[in-house]
């Protein structure tokens, strides 16, 4: 399995490279940007696991890219915050940080949080397909979180419950509309036409969303749930 892969947002040079020597000691991967914006470039090569905020770093971006971040089954916010602020900790929590730290901090015990929340991460990471139907949210294994429309979401969860099968359409327009008839037959056609054209979009031609045999479908890759927070 590959190592888990740390962005930390700092704009200390000193302190990086204090924490990304942890890391390194640690069996995980760090990277370092100064800079929120780096941090987005980062973000479109790499498949990050765990990132890592500085408050000060980010500045007034702080609370707004917590949230965007925490949006991401498959990724763990970490927020650093100034001791004598607790204010700027709770606000960040409520943003979506997983944890807050205080600033100054111990990189041993920022190491111990970075592995507990390993823990916690889907198991499908960097490997499969994760679908969390409180977020509407599907995760592909290039950690892409596609937003789903409400009867997206029931679909998939319904072909996420029966892994590697191929489910009758009848079935599943009664698990969307609670009938099956040949308004709700046509409804589910498109509804899986636009999915499949989300899923070519972000993640080229290949067949996730396969028509089988007599009208009924199955999501491809095996697909897991995300845990619940």
């Amino acid at each position: 399995m590959k190592p888990l892969c740390v962005s930390f947002v700092e704009q200390d040079p000193y302190l990086a490279e204090q924490v990304l020597s942890h890391l390194h000691s640690a069996g995980m991967k760090g990277l370092h940007c100064d800079h929120p914006d780096g941090f987005m470039a980062q973000k479109q090569h790499q498949t990050i696991d765990v990132v890592v905020l500085d408050a000060d770093t980010l500045g007034e971006q702080r609370l707004t890219l917590a949230g965007q971040l925490a949006k991401h089954p498959e990724l763990r916010v970490i927020m650093i915050a100034p001791a004598a602020e607790p204010h700027e900790r709770i606000a960040a929590i409520a943003a979506g940080a997983d944890v807050c730290l205080s600033k100054p901090f111990n990189p041993t015990e920022l190491i111990a949080i970075i592995q507990r929340l390993a823990a916690r991460l889907p198991r499908t990471l960097q490997y499969g397909w994760t679908i969390d139907p409180v977020r509407a949210l599907l995760t592909g294994p290039a950690n892409n979180a596609i937003g789903l429309t409400a009867m997206e979401t029931v679909l998939l969860t319904q072909l996420a419950m029966a892994p590697e099968q191929a489910l009758r359409s009848d079935a599943l327009e009664i698990a969307i509309w609670g009938l099956s008839d040949f308004y709700n037959n046509k409804r589910l056609q498109v509804c899986v036409s636009r999915l499949r054209k989300k899923l070519t979009h972000r993640h080229g031609p290949e067949e996730l969303l396969a028509t089988c045999w007599r009208s009924t479908y199955q999501f491809v890759p095996r697909m897991h749930f995300a845990p619940k927070r």
